[in-house]
């Protein structure tokens, strides 16, 4: 059975797409590349080997919070929903699938970045070398079974109420600190940019402590670096002990993994049920729009709260801006902290670029319906200014207030332009790139597939910021958003009548390629 699956899962890699696994190859191989070229003049003394130890465990980091980033995709090539139902024991099909997991991109750029130990040990002459070898196995081992079971668990919680929780949490982290981590270091080397200077501080890079080494060295993702000076400094059979321990801790998470999956492949699938009885809402009464407008203002606000999908990323979106805030106002850099207002209407932006293939085939409503086509788009427009648009303008002028910051003014337009071309752009970047994925009647929790907006995410955060930026150099720049907020809705509309039978053919088989 592991034989036929690792045949299947190489046709899915070979016929499957191509693009986004390129990049993250050849991206993934350059960083690799990078440390291993570190390694070399770390042996000759001109590079402290702290360094490449601080590498590695960034390395092995991002296989423990790489699956936090995103827990609502599903990394695996060969998905558990094709095997659930086979006549075969839940267990012994997860262990034949779990040793499938090892083939992929991931592990080959890792595998790549940990041939620097090999590196490292070549000093110590034949025995160090064969022992970096096992090392290299053992931590790939390891880091491989470490990110596939904290992939499994997040996909465990994400099927609870708290797990929504915790999604929104982990994702607002990884993005604050994706966005303004950058801003401790920027603040480090320019202190007084803020006041006009541009003065560069010279950073010293020289080498990291030994007790900060010795930490890195102790940690899970640093066994093998340890393994490695242990046996290249003459430590005998004791480095042996490090790769011997990390190929016992990989095999009890293998175990977990094969747990889990037998667990889920062992469930059969659930259907969506309301949590209390469908009834009667109270009106919700909006000034200068229709009762139509008001009524689908109403039903976004609702669905956004609701759907899970909906759900994790309106509070991720909402929790983002505070977190990068608050590393911002860690620095010297509190000037700039107005900016964060502008930032937050981008992550609106891009968490509302997909809520057309969210609701799924309840489309067909809108189509067979008078007149609810036009109020849909503008209530969608108007529910997005309420949930994320004055928020993020409330925010900047409000951090200008309380910082006094000599961009308050500026980050305040930004916001304005920013919001308005998100209010926009959201809406009509649903209808031309919807990622499908689930049917929100069978979409029960976050961790279900509901398809992956990844590229209209790519396509909506620069036409933003560059909203932003634009907006933020004089008022001026807000008429040309002001004008794309007027002429949007009806370019929305009319796509909505030519490719709506399209969009719902989409949902109801699941395959965005029909649209296209």
């Amino acid at each position: 059975m592991t034989r036929a699956l690792f045949a299947l899962k190489l046709r899915l890699l070979r016929n499957g797409p191509h693009d986004e696994r390129a990049f993250s190859l050849v991206t993934g191989l350059l960083l690799a590349a990078l440390v291993v070229a570190g390694a070399s003049p770390a042996v000759r003394g001109l590079v402290g080997e702290g360094w490449i130890a601080l590498a590695l465990t960034v390395w092995g980091g991002m296989w423990l919070f790489g699956p936090l980033a995103q827990p609502r995709h599903d990394p695996s090539v060969i998905s558990r929903e094709w095997l659930r139902g086979y006549p075969i024991r839940p267990w012994r099909l997860a262990r034949a699938l779990s040793w499938t997991e090892l083939l992929g991109v991931g592990p080959l750029i890792t595998l790549a970045c940990l041939l620097s130990l090999v590196v490292l040990a070549a000093p110590g002459g034949p025995v160090a070398v064969a022992i970096a070898v096992v090392a290299v196995v053992a931590q790939l081992y390891l880091l491989v079974w470490a990110g596939k079971t904290v992939a499994a668990l997040a996909s465990w919680l994400l099927q609870t109420r708290a797990g929504m929780t915790l999604a929104a949490v982990q994702t607002a982290v990884m993005l604050a600190v994706s966005f303004a981590g950058w801003v401790p270091i920027a603040a480090w080397l320019l202190p007084r940019l803020g006041e006009g200077e541009a003065e560069l501080a010279a950073p010293s890079l020289g080498r990291l402590p030994e007790p900060v080494v010795d930490g890195l060295a102790a940690l899970p993702t640093g066994w093998g670096y340890g393994a490695v000076v242990a046996a290249r400094d003459g430590a005998g059979a004791g480095a042996v002990v490090l790769p011997m321990a990390a190929l016992a801790l990989g095999a009890l998470l293998q175990l977990g993994w094969i747990a889990l999956t037998a667990r889920a492949l062992r469930r059969p699938p659930r259907r969506a049920t309301p949590p209390r009885p469908a009834g009667p809402g109270r009106g919700l009464s909006l000034p200068f729009v229709s009762p139509q407008v008001s009524a689908v203002v109403a039903r976004e606000l609702a669905t956004w709260f609701r759907d899970p999908a909906r759900g994790v990323e309106l509070r991720s979106a909402w929790l983002t801006p505070p977190l990068m805030a608050a590393i911002i106002a860690l620095t010297d850099w509190s000037w700039a902290l107005p900016l964060v207002g502008p930032a937050a209407a981008v992550f609106g932006a891009m968490v509302a670029i997909n809520t057309y293939a969210l609701d799924g085939t309840a489309l067909w409503q809108l189509l067979t319906t008078p007149g609810a086509l036009k109020a849909d788009v503008r209530g969608r427009m108007a529910a997005w200014a309420l949930l994320f648009g004055a928020p993020s303008v409330v925010l900047a002028a409000v951090l200008w207030a309380v910082t006094g910051s000599p961009l308050g003014g500026a980050a305040v337009c930004g916001a304005v332009a920013a919001a308005a071309v998100g209010c926009a752009a959201a809406p009509l970047l649903a209808v031309v790139m919807p990622a499908v994925g689930t049917d929100a009647r069978d979409r029960v929790y976050p961790g279900q597939q509901a398809g992956d907006p990844t590229g209209g995410q790519m396509t909506v955060f620069p036409v933003v910021a560059l909203a932003a930026v634009a907006g933020s150099l004089w008022w001026a720049a807000l008429l040309p958003a002001a004008a794309v907020l007027y002429a949007a809705p009806a370019l929305t509309l009319r796509l909505l009548r030519r490719r709506g039978t399209g969009l719902l053919d989409a949902m109801a088989s699941r395959d965005a390629a029909s649209v296209r």
